[in-house]
């Protein structure tokens, strides 16, 4: 990629040379290239800018504790002229999308989250007790650590926290605010026409959630793609990404 900045603690990799703008989202753990494929795709008739979130890739760490809708704050602060921009977003960045697209209505002409997450998923009651207990016990190893200098919160991180959250480091405290988060209220809010891209292989980011934003943003179109997963859909799957895209976006276009 081409044009590569670094501007309001955000590095950002420009391409493309059209006229719409597209800002693209990745998600936890990654950074802009993670697009780099699909991205490649719509570069010769759309301008795109390729982010770093903040706390990922060459960008700075977030406020400590900040949610996704602080992501979307520093995100309407530093967007490039040429707006309403169109969103696509991955998984994490699906979360900033939604956030994004309900509170700067004016800065977006359309979102797609390809594996989106924010909205919970449904889930059995052994696994609701299981977490409960599980959550009690955490909270059991931070208080014994506080009065008795152990290290039990450690021992139980490594045990039980998931993968993300023991490699989330300094990010640690986003990490847990951003998985507890629901954004159905967001949801409901979002203006903006969206593509709700997901692969019926996904453990992460099952169709259920993208069934549940489908239900909940007023303008939404979902749609299901066979034998992919939550990191393949960007690449085995960036041509089938690539022209369900196009379409919506045609067809947003002419209405």
């Amino acid at each position: 990629m081409t044009g590569e900045t670094n501007t309001h603690h955000w590095f950002s990799a420009q391409s493309g040379n059209g006229s719409q703008s597209i800002l693209w989202l990745h998600g936890w753990g990654q950074d802009h290239s993670a697009f780099d494929r699909l991205r490649s795709l719509f570069d010769g008739d759309f301008k795109n800018t390729a982010y770093d979130q903040s706390g990922f890739g060459k960008s700075a760490l977030p406020p400590d504790g900040a949610g996704t809708e602080d992501y979307a704050d520093m995100l309407a602060a530093q967007m490039p002229e040429g707006g309403p921009h169109i969103l696509i977003s991955h998984s994490f960045g699906g979360r900033v999308s939604i956030q994004l697209a309900s509170k700067y209505p004016e800065l977006v002409k359309a979102v797609i989250l390809i594996a989106g997450a924010g909205i919970p998923r449904s889930r059995s009651v052994a696994f609701k007790l299981r977490a409960t207990a599980l959550k009690t016990l955490g909270k059991l190893a931070r208080i014994s650590d506080r009065l008795f200098k152990s290290d039990f919160y450690s021992k139980y991180a490594q045990r039980y926290g998931s993968a993300d959250y023991r490699n989330a480091g300094a990010l640690r405290p986003t990490f847990v605010k951003v998985v507890n988060e629901n954004l159905t209220n967001a949801a409901r809010q979002v203006s903006a026409p969206v593509l709700l891209l997901y692969g019926s292989d996904d453990t992460e980011a099952p169709s259920e959630i993208g069934r549940k934003y489908e239900a909940a943003i007023p303008i939404a179109r979902f749609e299901e793609l066979s034998g992919f997963d939550h990191y393949d859909i960007l690449t085995r799957g960036a041509y089938q990404c690539e022209a369900l895209i196009r379409g919506f976006l045609k067809d947003i276009e002419s209405e």
